[in-house]
């Protein structure tokens, strides 16, 4: 059986979800903070776990069965959140089969031009978080991959650029939707494994 574990339920991390659970084999997780809401067509496809993402404790029962994990989260604090998951998945001896985190473009300043990161304030401790948070990932050693989108909007799903570590990225945008393809595809089969990934 399939278990994937879906971590954050803004646009993102929902339409991850609702892609994952078109797979009638798998289970999934949608791990999210309390003041989230998720839609209820949703919450009836998907098993939805809330609590605070910075405590180990939150994520003994969702990490059962060595799920996939694809983190969606957004905004400050992600590295906070790393150290509770990695915490749990370490005390609890788990090797997990794959993880996919989406962060941003700019965390390697490789960006052309200015993007906007919305909501964000202090963009410099920001990214800092970000590359910590991806640090994590990396000396977690098992296989992930990390997608770094532009800035993200409500268009339609298009055929996504990719990119790999060190190459240029040109500012602009990207839709969630268009994203969401690429790690539903990534979570289910696989690839781009150790590796850090713009798209565009």
């Amino acid at each position: 059986m399939k278990v994937y574990l879906v971590i954050g339920a803004g646009k993102m991390g929902q339409s991850i979800a609702r892609q994952l659970s078109l797979d009638t084999a798998a289970t999934v997780r949608l791990l999210h903070d309390p003041q989230q809401v998720v839609s209820a067509e949703l919450t009836d496809r998907v098993t939805e776990l809330t609590g605070d993402l910075t405590a180990e404790a939150t994520y003994n029962e969702a990490l059962k069965d060595n799920p996939v994990v694809i983190s969606t989260l957004a905004g400050m604090d992600v590295d906070l959140t790393f150290e509770a998951l990695f915490d749990a998945q370490y005390h609890q001896r788990l090797s997990l089969k794959r993880f996919v985190m989406l962060s941003t473009a700019g965390v390697d300043q490789e960006v052309i031009g200015d993007l906007d990161y919305a909501g964000i304030t202090d963009v410099k401790e920001y990214l800092n978080q970000q590359r910590y948070a991806a640090k994590l990932v990396d000396e977690a050693e098992f296989p992930y991959t990390i997608l770094r989108p532009v800035t993200l909007d409500d268009g339609p799903t298009t055929t996504a650029k990719i990119l790999r570590e060190g190459e240029s990225v040109p500012a602009g945008t990207v839709s969630r939707e268009t994203v969401a393809q690429v790690a539903v595809k990534l979570a289910q089969t696989g690839g781009y494994d150790y590796q850090s990934l713009a798209i565009c």
